[in-house]
Order: C-alpha cells, then structure tokens, then sequence
C-alpha cells in the first residue's frame, strides 16, 4: 500500500484528469443537445422509430455514473443503429 503522500498525489492527478473530463463531456454534450434540437425542429413529431434516437447524451453520462457490466454496447454502436437508414 502506497504512503499517504504517494495517494494525495494520485488523488491530485486524478482530479485534474475529471476536470478535463467534465469539461470535453459538457463540450460534446452541448453539441449532442443541439444537434438533437435541431432534428427535433425539422422532424417535429415525437415519435423516433428506434431507441435512443433522442436524450442519447444523457444516457451517456447515466453510464458513465453507474456503468454496467461489460460486454454493453458503445454509445457510438447504439447512436449508429439508432439513426440507421434515417434521412
């Protein structure tokens, strides 16, 4: 077990690595929600023909608060099945 110098100093690193997280997930999730909106606005109906077709960047940070077990889809696969054959 490292000393209490040694984990000060990985909690430390640790954290400035979460900010710099913290800071790309609002970056793309700024970008998710727009684009969301915006094909909200040209297809106004609400009725997406497949999951997670919409609100896919909140159930990005869903996941990344309580991953599940492994062997789970990327969100990148489940956007791509989601908007399949979608114009």
């Amino acid at each position: 077990m490292a000393d209490i110098a040694t984990n000060i100093a990985i909690v430390q690193t640790k954290a400035a690595e979460l900010d710099a997280l913290v800071a790309q997930f609002r970056e793309t999730k700024t970008a998710i929600d727009a684009a969301e909106l915006a094909i909200r606005t040209l297809r106004p109906y609400s009725d997406p023909t497949k999951a997670f077709q919409e609100r896919l960047a909140l159930f990005g940070h869903a996941r990344m608060i309580a991953p599940s077990a492994a062997g789970e889809k990327p969100l990148a696969q489940i956007a791509a099945a989601a908007w399949a054959g979608v114009v």
